[in-house]
């Protein structure tokens, strides 16, 4: 799963974010976020805004061909952000999921 998550100054941005990765470290026994990438989206009034996000990754152990295990990560997807929705101040926000092979030897 990675989710953009918009740099600002902002308590709140801050907290949310300290909040997601305190949940996916907790829940999912880590995750790794690049901050201060470079990002660029076409407004509502159609105009390009560049913005600097953070991009936080973390893995789902779950059976990506399994209807249940790929229902319960896309549920959380939703309610994650529904969550951000309800506390950022924002027109769009970016959550993606999909499946990713880890090499074993």
């Amino acid at each position: 799963m990675e989710v953009y998550f918009p740099q600002r100054h902002e308590p709140v941005y801050r907290g949310c974010l300290s909040w997601i990765i305190e949940e996916f470290t907790q829940l999912r026994g880590g995750c790794t976020v690049h901050s201060n990438v470079d990002g660029y989206y076409l407004s509502r009034s159609n105009e390009v805004i560049d913005d600097r996000v953070s991009v936080i990754y973390s893995d789902f152990p779950l059976d990506w061909d399994d209807d249940s295990d790929q229902i319960e990560v896309l549920s959380y997807c939703a309610t994650l952000k529904d969550f951000l929705y309800e506390n950022l101040s924002e027109e769009k926000i970016l959550i993606s999921a999909y499946p990713v092979s880890h090499f074993r030897e």
